[in-house]
């Protein structure tokens, strides 16, 4: 296996905060948390044929000394295209310089992915659709409602740069919420105005399915359903605890996505993955009348973890999980 440098570091954000380094045996520790990281680690230190040649590069903490004439790969592991525009681009210098054998998630792709440019990115490709986003930095009130009128699209979802998981963000049905929430104060920083699509089904649930692509191929992940627009993982703690219908219904989305006995959606995802040009990442979507709406499509997504480990309702997604491994393994250990 050709040794692979993974790099990853702390966002434009918390850069500023994560001085604390303490000097130990072998390098250096830093206790901070890092976000908008593509969350493969923990898998490659635990496999023995991947551990054995891999090597974690904190930018700007640890220094890369090569011989001349090294042969390395680098994978790429930040994947926030708003938060990280530094330290990407520092990447980018690294990668120059180094000029490895294989280069996953190039950082110069990532910015492909930012939530604004996502829109563009993937404008125009059949069966498949982007909420239109925008952009704004307002710093007074007067300001954030006049960015609202002008974005003139109701109802709109209004959330903070660099943050995930449904973590600070509002679904606006018009200015008289805006007002209520006026005290907020990550309203008078970076924040997108997003259009909102309803994606409730037949019986009144919302839902999002991620897919991650790997080398180029599809691989199902899930997909969770809520009686709540803003959905995350927790969605299994909630409704599909309580009706293992909604498990069934899971299962089966998961066999047909890809299935081509239905509505074909392979192209639409090879296009994807064509347009964006990264190695791995994910991509959150709904079907609204057979058509895919994506959320999300980034590099940040968690799925390796079993946060639904000894919950017998939830075997079926063993397998998928087990087939994205074996797809990260395949990639790295293929010359």
């Amino acid at each position: 296996m050709i040794p692979t440098l993974f790099l990853l570091g702390p966002s434009d954000n918390e850069a500023q905060t994560a001085t604390t380094r303490e000097r130990v045996e072998g390098g250096v520790k830093v206790t901070m948390d890092l976000t908008g990281v593509l969350p493969i680690l923990p898998f490659v230190t635990r496999d023995p044929a991947l551990a054995a040649n891999s090597h974690t590069v904190l930018v700007g903490v640890h220094e890369i000394e090569l011989g001349a004439n090294a042969r390395v790969n680098l994978f790429n592991l930040v994947g926030d295209a708003d938060s990280s525009k530094m330290l990407l681009r520092r990447i980018g210098v690294i990668a120059n310089r180094i000029r490895p054998l294989r280069y996953f998630n190039k950082a110069d792709h990532v910015p492909r992915t930012a939530r604004a440019q996502l829109p563009i990115t993937l404008a125009n490709i059949p069966g498949c659709s982007v909420p239109r986003t925008e952009m704004v930095q307002p710093k007074t009130f007067d300001a954030l409602r006049a960015a609202c009128e002008k974005f003139n699209s109701w109802p709109m979802i209004v959330r903070a740069r660099g943050y995930h998981n449904s973590e600070k963000m509002l679904l606006l049905h018009d200015l008289s919420e805006l007002e209520a929430a006026k005290d907020q104060s990550w309203l008078y920083g970076d924040i997108f105005l997003i259009e909102f699509v309803d994606s409730r089904n037949a019986d009144g649930l919302y839902h999002k399915a991620r897919v991650v692509m790997v080398d180029g191929v599809p691989h199902p992940r899930h997909c969770l359903y809520s009686e709540k627009w803003a959905i995350s993982a927790g969605a299994r703690s909630g409704l599909m605890h309580q009706d293992l219908e909604l498990c069934h219904q899971e299962e089966r989305f998961l066999a047909d996505i890809l299935n081509p006995g239905s509505k074909d959606y392979r192209q639409v995802f090879r296009e994807i993955h064509q347009r964006i040009g990264l190695d791995v990442f994910g991509i959150d979507f709904a079907l609204v009348d057979g058509r895919m709406v994506i959320f999300e499509a980034n590099p940040c997504m968690k799925f390796l973890d079993r946060q639904y480990r000894g919950d017998e309702r939830y075997h079926y997604l063993d397998n998928y999980v087990d087939a994205l491994k074996k797809a990260i393994r395949k990639m790295l250990l293929t010359p």
